[in-house]
């Protein structure tokens, strides 16, 4: 991360609850998720006090949390220090740090429609999410320079998989099970995987097993870029999980997109991030835990799309039309606006 623009940074102590879905009433009689949790509890507190004296020192007009952990001891800090902050949730489903905090902000920015969020009525914002300025529709001679950039010739067909920051190693295992038969069907294809680091040993070793030699180098690998743009913007077809980032980086590139949400999330904000897309068909949707047990959903999906330019459009053009505000721009003046109109009590 550039901190260039950064004036200076402070650290404080902070703490998460942790919780696994997927243990269900299980991780109850986990001593060492227990013991955590319980540690943190303190940590909480300490940042809680590190925040308050910090802020009393600089005396900002105003503070604005994105909503991770880090955000809670930061704003109750803020609070003690009768410091106005500001809130803002990315996905659909509130984060928990925003649960614990939003209701002493004086404002509540959100992504979605005002029902998805449990805030004071008078204090949701409507903002979308911000997002780079490099994730933009791509014009013809961009798109020509990106591809060259990228070893793609202009008549290959390129399938895009973003997992997340960590890989996603169950989705793009599922893709590399069911590349073999896409590329018999589709012979101008070429698969670019975004890795992360943690998994691309297995995957390669997937590659290996699934995929004959002769197909094995449309298969590309790439653990981390910068320049996601650049790969996202020549993509035909996208398939991602349903961070809201990634999901408002690709609609503002107009890409169309498979959806596959993690299921095991503790809020199950990815799910509802999907929904929200698919009701207005945005996006193509499948179920992670229907794709465990048959690849044939994924394969037949992509096979269809690939193949139909007019749905690819048509989903493009569905997805261009979600949110195609400029949060940046809005995000950054209702701060402003905010700061400006209610001034701190301590000033």
């Amino acid at each position: 991360m550039s901190t260039d623009n950064i004036d200076k940074i402070y650290y404080v102590r902070a703490g998460k609850f942790r919780r696994y879905p997927k243990d269900g009433w299980r991780q109850i009689y986990d001593f060492k998720t227990f013991a955590l949790n319980f540690r943190d509890i303190f940590l909480v507190i300490i940042g809680i006090i590190q925040s308050f004296y910090i802020l009393r020192k600089i005396k900002p007009d105003i503070l604005f949390s994105r909503g991770g952990y880090v955000s809670v001891p930061v704003c109750l800090g803020a609070k003690l220090a009768k410091i106005n902050y500001i809130t803002h949730d990315s996905d659909m489903v509130p984060s928990l740090a925003n649960r614990i905090v939003g209701g002493w902000a004086i404002a509540n920015f959100i992504s979605g429609p005002k029902e998805y969020y449990k805030y004071a009525p008078d204090k949701m914002i409507l903002t979308g999410i911000p997002i780079d300025e490099k994730f933009k529709p791509l014009s013809a001679v961009q798109n020509k320079e990106y591809r060259k950039e990228l070893q793609l010739d202009s008549k290959e067909k390129l399938l895009l998989v973003v997992g997340g920051g960590l890989g996603a190693k169950d989705l793009n295992s599922a893709v590399i099970r069911a590349s073999e038969d896409l590329f018999e069907d589709i012979r101008d294809l070429r698969i670019i995987i975004i890795s992360g680091n943690i998994s691309i040993d297995h995957l390669k070793s997937e590659v290996d097993r699934y995929i004959s030699v002769k197909y094995r180098k449309f298969v590309r690998f790439i653990e981390y870029t910068k320049e996601l743009y650049k790969y996202s913007g020549v993509a035909d077809l996208i398939i991602t999980r349903a961070g809201a980032t990634s999901l408002a980086e690709f609609s503002a590139q107009h890409k169309p997109l498979i959806v596959i949400p993690s299921s095991f999330l503790a809020s199950g904000h990815q799910i509802k991030n999907a929904e929200v897309l698919r009701t207005k068909k945005a996006i193509e949707y499948i179920k992670d835990t229907d794709l465990k047990d048959n690849i044939d959903i994924l394969k037949n999906k992509i096979l269809e799309l690939i193949k139909d330019p007019k749905k690819l459009k048509e989903l493009s053009d569905n997805i261009a039309s979600v949110n195609n505000f400029d949060s940046v721009e809005l995000v950054s003046s209702k701060i402003i606006q905010l700061a400006n109109l209610k001034g701190n009590k301590n000033k």
